[in-house]
């Protein structure tokens, strides 16, 4: 019998209910209360120290480099204890991390964490402004990091204060008494002690900064009872669809869970799904240095990788390969993509290329710990255009321009209340009141939906809507019927100032490589799909990939100020 959305809340109910693995209590947080998973870890260091246990199972592989479970947790200790003794890092301190995926990157925040420090993973595509930017917002005393961030620093480092521990090339930075070698100061820590801190769940854990595409990013503090809760939910939707659907068997030489590392460990998706739950559940991670689509099938097929998780542009960027079929993928059994719309075909792609594996999308926020809604595998294959169903632990509303509360199947922009969400912006009081209400109902800035199924669809950002004539427009519908368009591989939609009308649609579409398209051809499809006012009066196409923020997206203002500069041009 074929499954049914009943059916997915029935099962949902039961394991959620009394008694049951994902048994919901109510905890009190700065005197509020909120529903959680009874059984979740309690800190972060509780999940960690669990993690020991796992011993000499392979865990983490990074350019030809490979770390068991013990031999990782070595490293950890060393660092912890050179930490703590040698530069004086204890409990609430902030320690910063700048530099591209690496081992060193998932030691450093291990350690930082068994101290009960707080650590900033600082956005490593960021320039000089940005990462001093950042620094000096936590109150960082203490970085970690490569070559290639300490050059961008390196002219302001007496001026802020850091100490650098640096990955790599420490040798020709001696005459700086601020930077020491990583590797040196890894070294000194072996065979000795250190004392870890009591923690408790309302403890600071992490500071994440947003991905910043308006001004400067906003520091976002999370709890170690926020990034427990997060793996619980992770673990919520594995079982429920596991209930579902069966267990999915391994396959192309694959014996365990193998996930491929291709998004950043400073975004909280990455932190997350690549680094916190696989330490958790004994799984094998193997981390790029950087994103190459052929590289990544050469780990595929030589790794047996089993997971990919990314945007939707890196699944397209893959599966598009000329090479594609050359590599044995047959060990993929998961393909997500998650953190923007899912283009039109992306589904189908994903299943032609792939074999069956199981999708999944979602909808979370820096700002709740990737937490809001989500759905793979069979419960995909229910709604494959939402963004899935809404967390356990999450209270969704949405809210219409007057400040009313909606219906959930009418909509209008989110606003969530979670167990998961920030206690608030580092130091941005302001930022906190705008986007808290007494309740701790938080603004999410999206537009949405519940459907009578109980999926929830995003339809567009509050500070995106064009507004034409007196009509409000949503881009995203109009860049999803793009997609719908085989020959387009990204798209982005927003508005421009025009006299007569307020503002006019503009969009900028980048095309698959070997593919043409002429401006009356995108005209006259979208034209079949939408109504007339929504079709774009300016099109542009570009020779080149759109620009995309620190989380992989496609960045929109970016676009739009290129856009302008070459028609001002």
């Amino acid at each position: 019998m074929a499954l049914t959305p009943a059916d997915v809340h029935s099962k949902k109910q039961e394991i959620t209910a009394p008694g049951g693995i994902f048994e919901l209590e109510d905890v009190t947080l700065d005197g509020h209360v909120y529903r959680a998973y009874k059984h979740a870890p309690k800190t972060l260091v509780e999940v960690l120290q669990g993690a020991r246990a796992h011993g000499e199972l392979e865990f983490m592989v990074y350019e030809g480099r490979r770390y068991t479970y013990s031999g990782f947790f070595e490293q950890v200790d060393a660092l912890a204890a050179s930490l703590q003794s040698d530069f004086g890092v204890g409990k609430g301190d902030r320690v910063a991390i700048a530099m591209r995926n690496n081992a060193e990157w998932v030691i450093g925040y291990a350690a930082i964490t068994l101290l009960g420090a707080i650590a900033v993973p600082v956005n490593s595509w960021g320039k000089t402004e940005e990462l001093c930017y950042a620094l000096e917002d936590s109150g960082s005393q203490l970085l970690l990091c490569d070559e290639a961030r300490l050059a961008l620093i390196e002219g302001a480092l007496r001026k802020l204060g850091v100490t650098v521990l640096l990955v790599e090339g420490g040798e020709q930075h001696a005459a700086y008494s601020q930077v020491h070698d990583f590797a040196a100061v890894l070294a000194a820590g072996r065979g000795r002690d250190y004392t870890a801190p009591e923690l408790v769940g309302e403890d600071g854990c992490v500071i994440l900064y947003t991905s910043g595409s308006t001004g400067f990013p906003k520091g976002v503090l999370h709890r170690h009872i926020a990034l427990c809760q997060s793996l619980m939910n992770m673990f919520f939707l594995g079982y429920l669809l596991m209930e579902l659907e069966g267990a999915r068997e391994f396959r192309g030489g694959a014996e365990r869970e193998t996930p491929l590392l291709t998004v950043p460990l400073f975004h909280a998706t990455g932190l997350l799904s690549g680094f916190l739950l696989p330490i958790h559940t004994a799984q094998k991670v193997v981390i790029m240095h950087k994103w190459d689509a052929r590289r990544a099938l050469e780990l595929i097929q030589q790794e047996k990788i089993t997971g990919l998780a990314s945007v939707p542009a890196v699944i397209q960027d893959l599966l598009h390969r000329p090479d594609f079929d050359e590599f044995d993928t047959t060990s993929l059994i998961r393909v997500s993509a998650a953190g923007a719309a899912t283009p039109a075909g992306l589904p189908e792609l994903i299943r032609e290329k792939c074999g069956e594996p199981s999708r999944s999308a979602g909808w979370g926020m820096t700002e709740t710990l990737a937490v809001g809604s989500t759905m793979s595998g069979a419960v995909f294959d229910l709604s494959p255009e939402s963004a899935g169903i809404v967390s356990p632990i999450v209270d969704l509303r949405f809210i219409d321009a007057q400040g009313r509360e909606m219906l959930p199947a009418t909509g209008g922009e989110m606003e969530i209340r979670s167990v998961t969400c920030t206690p608030g912006y580092w130091h941005k009081p302001e930022a906190n009141a705008e986007t808290f209400d007494a309740q701790r109902w938080m603004k999410t800035g999206d537009v949405g939906r519940v459907d009578e199924d109980g999926f929830l669809f995003i339809t567009g950002r509050i500070k995106e809507i064009v507004i034409r004539g007196g009509e409000n427009i949503f881009p995203g519908e109009i860049e999803q019927a793009a997609y719908e368009m085989p020959q387009v591989l990204e798209a982005v939609v927003f508005g421009v100032p025009d006299a007569a009308m307020g503002e006019e649609l503009a969009m900028v579409l980048y095309l698959n490589p070997g593919e043409t398209l002429g401006e009356s051809e995108v005209r006259a499809f979208l034209k079949n799909r939408l109504a007339t006012y929504k079709v774009p009066r300016h099109i542009q196409f570009w020779e080149r990939p759109l620009p995309q923020n620190a989380s992989g997206k496609l960045h929109k203002l970016k676009t739009r100020e290129m856009f302008l500069g070459s028609a001002e041009g």
